[in-house]
């Protein structure tokens, strides 16, 4: 039977509700709840297309195989390999970075970069500023230590010296009003629940710097930026001896005004900063890096925080431009940076959609790409961009769809490259390290509680360019589902 064919009987067994919203032309609202049907563990079905190995492990392991779903292609031929359950939307946690980053490439262009203005408002006299300095941020998704310090620096340079007023900070290009606020997991100090925001300082997060003072037999903890609302409990236990892993694992529980630290800090460990999300503002902490770095420079300034936007009779007197998108897709995609990811989506829906930036219109975006590329988006469900979602869902056929009409684009070489290179670098850098498939793949993970999954290219050893794309969703996942991941990439890498 022409697999097409059954590929298409695959499609039709979507749910009524999904065939209605594409026969009149609708599409699920972003960030809606999915139909009721989609969220059920499906019956148990026969193991279609995988191989034998694989059936036994699963058989093995008693994983329920309605939870698992396998697309794998060689791009030279003219049908796939392996297909189990493709056609069942399923959440892609981080492979949805994939989307994202590919939309990216594909609408805004490998050489796009964002733009962080500075303004003023008054008059400078002798490098004094009499009035305020305005920032106003255009979603730059990489404004760390270092690129902030070379803003400030080249003001310093164009003479001013003295600010005489406030800093404003302009955050109006993106709206988020309708954005909640993302606790995956119990952790909100972790960094991968950091929000976005138009002008983002260090991915949101306060570093830490941990000191073991063997002096006095203490650990000292110092924060930056500084922030002088913060108070930090310290109850790190000084230990003596060589540095573990343990001591890079402290424990932070962050309120509005009060930080508490526990945990161990070794004498070996020296000196190493702990980046977490602390309780300020997007605001504000641009606001305190801007006073600790503006000042280490020399400079000074005189009045405190502003919200505000640019008005008419502003000057602008500066502009940092970022790195190329083309180079923080491999950010996002080799260390699978959220908020990164969250950040380019919201800039795809202000190219795209027009002032302010939303999620929405950015999901919206993409998803119209997407369709003009001939990819079915039933069922398709795009929150945040970041796969950092509990509501985003894609089919292992979708993906493998995308990864194909990506291999035969003018950005594959930038695309591919983005992602973590089997036993080499980012999320992969442990995974097959010591095997013959280290350095010939490049997978985008993806890993949620009761999530994981797979997606991207492989070089097979007798020299065939596959697509991979592996989900499962269930509670074996981080387990069982792990296993036969691992074991499905090794019978690819054998054909």
């Amino acid at each position: 039977m022409n697999h097409k064919f059954l590929l298409g009987l695959g499609l039709f067994s979507l749910s009524l509700i999904g065939i209605a919203h594409a026969q009149s032309g609708l599409r699920i609202p972003v960030g809606a709840p999915q139909p009721a049907e989609l969220a059920l563990v499906r019956a148990e079905q026969p193991i279609a297309g995988l191989p034998d190995n694989i059936q036994a492990l699963i058989a093995e392991t008693k994983a329920p195989t309605a939870n698992l779903s396998v697309y794998v292609r060689d791009l030279s031929a003219d049908k796939p390999l392996v297909v189990h359950n493709v056609s069942v939307p399923r959440n892609p946690a981080s492979t949805m970075k994939l989307l994202t980053t590919w939309a990216g490439l594909k609408l805004l262009g490998p050489n796009w970069t964002w733009k962080t203005q500075v303004w003023i408002r008054g008059q400078v006299q002798d490098g004094i500023l009499l009035g305020d300095l305005i920032l106003k941020g255009y979603g730059d998704p990489f404004l760390t230590d270092e690129s902030f310090w070379q803003l400030l620096h080249d003001l310093r340079l164009k003479g001013l010296r003295e600010i005489h007023g406030n800093l404003v900070v302009d955050n109006s290009y993106f709206d988020l009003s309708n954005e909640p606020a993302t606790n995956f997991d119990d952790e909100p100090t972790k960094i991968y629940n950091a929000l976005p925001s138009a002008l983002m300082f260090n991915f949101q997060g306060t570093r830490f710097l941990f000191e073991a003072d063997d002096f006095n037999k203490r650990v000292n903890i110092i924060s930056f930026p500084q922030n002088p609302r913060l108070n930090i409990e310290n109850n790190v236990s000084y230990v003596s001896g060589g540095c573990q892993k343990i001591h890079y694992l402290p424990k932070f529980v962050i309120t509005q005004n009060n930080a508490k630290v526990s945990g161990s800090y070794s004498s070996g460990c020296g000196k190493n900063f702990i980046m977490r999300l602390a309780s300020a503002s997007p605001e504000e902490h641009v606001f305190n890096a801007f006073r600790d770095v503006w000042q280490s420079q020399g400079g000074t300034l005189t009045g405190g925080l502003k919200t505000g936007v640019v008005q008419a009779g502003d000057v602008l007197v500066h502009t940092l431009e970022s790195r190329t998108l083309g180079e923080q897709i491999r950010f996002i995609n080799k260390y699978s940076n959220n908020v990164m990811a969250r950040e380019l989506l919201l800039s795809i829906g202000g190219k795209i959609g027009g002032e302010p930036a939303t999620p929405s219109k950015g999901a919206q975006a993409v998803l119209q790409l997407l369709a003009d590329e001939g990819i079915n988006t039933t069922g398709l469900v795009i929150d945040n961009g970041a796969g950092l979602s509990r509501n985003e869902r894609v089919s292992a056929l979708q993906l493998g769809q995308l990864l194909e009409t990506a291999w035969r684009d003018p950005y594959m070489p930038e695309f591919m490259a983005s992602m973590p290179l089997l036993g080499e670098d980012g999320t992969l850098a442990h995974r097959f390290h010591r095997d013959d498939m280290k350095g010939r793949s490049h997978l985008k993970t993806g890993t949620l509680k009761d999530v994981t999954a797979i997606a991207g290219y492989m070089l097979t050893r007798s020299g065939k360019r596959m697509v991979i794309v592996i989900q499962h969703n269930g509670a074996e996942a981080p387990g069982s589902g792990r296993l036969i991941q691992d074991a499905i990439l090794r019978w690819v890498f054998e054909q």
